[in-house]
């Protein structure tokens, strides 16, 4: 499942997102800290092939939210999406579809020690090789955990308190880590026009139109920060929100809260979101649309 083809990126990310884990720390040999990606980043990824020119594609990774215990992730590429599931135990981490089979396959087993060996659940074997590695991408230099893959045909290096850094194929297939940043948690919507907009010091720094949304990075009992310290005060005429989902490809579901389908959202409508539970998005007054594998999601 790791041989990898440039020439189809959807098959290539999905095949290398299997291939390997998010979150390894140097040293650790127990489940006890965390291997799952940081919920609270975007991640930024190219991926491409060292033999052909011009094969360049880049990758974003957002958290949705939980999904059967695991991790919700949403990989957004030029031409293609991806889901992904992550769930980390006292036995392994695993990852795999979250609408399909269901399977999950063991991306590493615990206690993590050098040279030990494992079945994925698919037949292939996987060693961690070291637990120390430099490696230099264009997000910067990492001491790195480095896995192989069934015999040395794909290698994948992990950094502590960053996840993924590195993976390449004997094929010269690759995927790197290019940046990660802070992401905002959701928006603020304006539902009247005047709303005022406040600096780090307190004075007005405009007033807001109605219909804005402005990206919430943090939040306390009165307010909502939108980045740099300025903010927005929570009142009657503020909504907060996660995001949008929208399907290009096919009509979305919209369920009652009596889980009978009130209406079929349009290909392409957009879909604002306020939450997400039990593998659903939550679309106002009860009402909820099932993740699925053809909606993009937005924050």
């Amino acid at each position: 499942m790791r041989k990898l083809k440039l020439f189809n990126l959807t098959l290539l990310f999905t095949l290398i997102v299997m291939g390997f884990s998010t979150f390894i720390l140097q040293g650790t040999s127990s489940a006890a800290t965390s291997y799952l990606m940081d919920t609270k980043k975007e991640y930024t990824y190219s991926i491409y092939n060292e033999n052909k020119k011009d094969s360049k594609e880049y990758v974003t990774a957002t958290f949705i939210g939980k999904k059967n215990e695991g991790n919700l992730w949403f990989f957004k590429g030029k031409n293609y999406i991806l889901h992904e599931l992550y769930l980390q135990d006292e036995e392994s981490l695993k990852v795999g579809d979250p609408f399909e089979d269901g399977i999950l396959y063991k991306e590493l087993v615990f206690p993590l020690i050098e040279g030990k060996k494992w079945d994925a659940g698919d037949g292939e074997t996987y060693k961690i090789v070291s637990l120390s590695n430099t490696v230099k991408t264009p997000a910067g230099t990492f001491s790195t955990v480095e896995v192989d893959y069934d015999n040395k045909t794909a290698t994948s290096y992990y950094a502590p308190g960053v996840g993924l850094v590195k993976y390449r194929d004997i094929e010269g297939n690759v995927m790197e880590l290019v940046k990660s940043k802070d992401l905002h948690y959701g928006r603020v919507l304006i539902k009247q026009q005047g709303v005022k907009l406040y600096t780090p010091k307190g004075t007005v720094q405009r007033a807001l139109k109605k219909g804005e949304g402005l990206k919430i990075f943090k939040e306390d009992a009165t307010s909502y920060d939108v980045g740099a310290g300025y903010y927005v005060k929570k009142s009657k005429e503020t909504l907060f929100y996660t995001g949008f989902i929208y399907s290009p490809e096919q009509t979305m579901d919209i369920f009652a809260p009596n889980s009978t389908v009130h209406r079929k959202a349009r290909i392409g409508e957009t879909i604002r979101v306020y939450g997400f539970k039990d593998g659903n998005f939550l679309v106002g007054g009860g009402y909820y649309i099932p993740a699925d594998y053809h909606i993009r999601f937005d924050r």
